[in-house]
């Protein structure tokens, strides 16, 4: 758990909430899963796909939760590749029912 005294006293080079996020939220995807793609300072163009995956891990408690959209950045806006995909536990479960049926 972080304290108010943990945020105050955090490093700038080493944030607080590093102790349960020690990982980055998004990365280029490609041929290669962990694409390099350009460097973090190009802008973003259309074409580009991007992994949005979030997570968070708590070891004190032994547990941890990531979840990963993957987007395509078009002239027109961006794609969620990942929309029709379930997240919510009741809605994989009934969707792994339906497969093992």
């Amino acid at each position: 758990m972080l304290t108010k005294a943990d945020v105050k006293n955090e490093d700038p080079q080493n944030r607080a909430y590093r102790k349960y996020t020690y990982h980055g939220i998004s990365h280029h995807l490609g041929i290669d899963v962990h694409d390099l793609g350009p460097n973090f300072y190009q802008p973003i163009k259309a074409g580009m796909v991007f992994t949005i995956e979030p997570g968070i891990y708590i070891e004190e408690e032994q547990m941890g939760i990531r979840i990963e959209n993957n987007f395509w950045i078009t002239k027109n806006g961006n794609i969620d590749l990942m929309k029709n995909i379930p997240i919510e536990a009741d809605d994989i479960e009934r969707l792994m029912k339906k497969v093992s049926s």
